[in-house]
């Protein structure tokens, strides 16, 4: 069963061009890990929202990434760039 790493950005309009930057080098960095299956952002039509998912093999694939994904984006300034906490979610996919 494969599992998904999905978060939820809320960006202030003039950091939304700097989330964006943020989650493809998170993209680009997953690519790269083992583990790995699919990644990609939704830019939502009627809120703005822009939804980041990674797919992974396995939990455990997903954790193991978590060191080179964290020294990618880890200290961006998303509490300044978004409105609201990133919404996190994660958990295997049905």
């Amino acid at each position: 069963m494969t599992y998904a790493v999905v978060s939820v950005h809320s960006p202030r309009a003039e950091h939304r061009e700097a989330v964006i930057d943020s989650m493809k080098r998170y993209s680009k960095v997953a690519r790269g890990q083992p583990g790995f299956v699919w990644t990609g952002i939704v830019d939502d039509d009627a809120s703005g929202r822009l939804v980041g998912i990674a797919v992974w093999e396995s939990a455990s694939a997903a954790q193991a990434a978590s060191g080179p994904l964290m020294a990618e984006v880890g200290d961006d300034p998303f509490t300044t760039w978004d409105e609201q906490p990133i919404d996190g979610l994660r958990g295997s996919v049905l």
